[in-house]
């Protein structure tokens, strides 16, 4: 018979089994992915629903992504670009955020400002992910001294002219030059009477600053401190003036309701020249194939030919799933990621990837990569989104009405630096 005596060092042995068997498995990590849990991660975007971009996100990334991962699962959410921004700036005072969202490069300063965006030089991969990144592409996503945001696609614009209307009006190949730019307008309106020299969609820093900073201006000092004598500076107001003059003689339009769109205006001959990225070559494929683009460098001013650097930075807003988060990012910025929304339009960052063959027979990039080398991006302050709103709305007053640039300008200046001070 058992004595009492011996039963509980054998009860005790028992438990002790089956709380060994219950934790194995545990690599004491403490995240809810390491005990067998799945994570889901929400991605916030601005692709267009049903765009080629999309469906490889949806129908090819994610599920490799997951398929990699599969303690990690990604829901992804559409948003025009506008409201994603919008949703963005609310959720941040509410606290109902994504825990990844493609951000556009100049969003990146004002969601850091705000204390909601994770520093991602934090990661002990960060260094090796980025020395294998685009490098002008990368400096959009850094604040301060540390980096809140990882490049996940670029562009600029490129000068698009048609050849047909250019040499029938005595011009036999596109301006490589401001002064001979605007030499060409004069010519094709002669010959064109009802159609532009040059159609611009919008009067923002986007379609405004490439003039500005070819012809040797700026909209703000290199330390960001202020827009006097830049802004407002000689050259500035020289080719603003001159833009204008354009204007007033009727060649060029786009911007104003009821103008015929831009892209679609190049493709039917009512412009004969504009500034657009590769997106609109994916457009006249689609929409107007028998058309055949044509493209080159924007026009060099003083200063060069200096365009606009835009694109997109993956940042990241989880507080309590950064990791997982991280995972994401670094899959979307690799070789393999970026090649596939690379061939279907969107210019790689990944080194690597840039080199990859079937992106390298995309003949159409190589306008876009040669002016990448020369773009550049607009200013990286918290304020930018209300300073480029006062640009535009001064640029329409310059345009459409008599009044003097200089004093347009300076008037905006103030403005901008009361902004600047906030």
């Amino acid at each position: 018979m058992l004595k009492k005596r011996n039963i509980l060092p054998l009860v005790l042995l028992s438990l002790i089994l089956v709380l060994s068997a219950c934790s194995s498995g545990s690599n004491g990590g403490g995240t809810s992915s390491s005990q067998g849990k799945t994570v889901t991660l929400t991605f916030w975007h601005h692709y267009s629903t049903a765009s080629p971009e999309e469906k490889i996100l949806t129908e090819e990334l994610i599920p490799k992504f997951e398929a990699e991962n599969p303690e990690i699962k990604v829901k992804a959410i559409a948003f025009p670009w506008d409201e994603l921004h919008k949703k963005l700036q609310i959720g941040g005072s509410g606290g109902d955020m994504p825990d990844i969202a493609r951000l556009d490069i100049i969003w990146v300063p004002e969601f850091q400002k705000r204390d909601l965006l994770e520093p991602l030089d934090q990661f002990t991969e960060f260094d090796q992910i980025a020395s294998g990144l685009l490098e002008g592409p990368l400096s959009t996503g850094k604040v301060g001294d540390h980096y809140y945001g990882l490049p996940l696609n670029t562009n600029t614009k490129v000068l698009f002219w048609n050849k047909d209307m250019l040499n029938q009006s005595g011009i036999e190949q596109a301006p490589e030059t401001t002064d001979q730019f605007l030499d060409a307008l004069a010519k094709l309106k002669t010959k064109y009477a009802k159609s532009w020299g040059f159609g611009e969609p919008a009067l923002q820093g986007w379609n405004v600053l490439p003039w500005i900073w070819s012809n040797g201006g700026d909209i703000l000092s290199p330390d960001y401190t202020t827009a006097e004598g830049y802004f407002n500076g000689p050259e500035s107001v020289d080719i603003i003036t001159k833009l204008k003059a354009a204007y007033k003689g009727d060649q060029l339009a786009g911007f104003k309701p009821g103008d015929v769109p831009v892209t679609e205006g190049h493709a039917g001959g009512s412009y004969a020249m504009m500034a657009e990225g590769p997106w609109a070559v994916a457009q006249f494929q689609s929409q107007f194939p028998d058309f055949t683009a044509q493209m080159t460098s924007f026009p060099k001013g003083s200063a060069g030919s200096i365009q606009v650097l835009g694109g997109e930075d993956l940042g990241i807003f989880s507080k309590d799933k950064k990791e997982e988060s991280w995972k994401f990012v670094q899959f979307m910025v690799s070789e393999s990621a970026q090649v596939a929304m690379g061939k279907i339009g969107q210019i790689p960052v990944n080194l690597a990837a840039m080199d990859h063959a079937e992106i390298k027979a995309i003949d159409y990039y190589a306008p876009f990569l040669e002016q990448l080398k020369t773009s550049k991006a607009r200013p990286t302050v918290e304020a930018w989104p209300q300073i480029d709103g006062v640009l535009s709305d001064t640029m329409s007053s310059i345009f459409m009405t008599d009044s003097d640039v200089k004093a347009e300008l300076d008037a905006a200046v103030i403005k901008i630096d009361n902004l600047l001070k906030q």
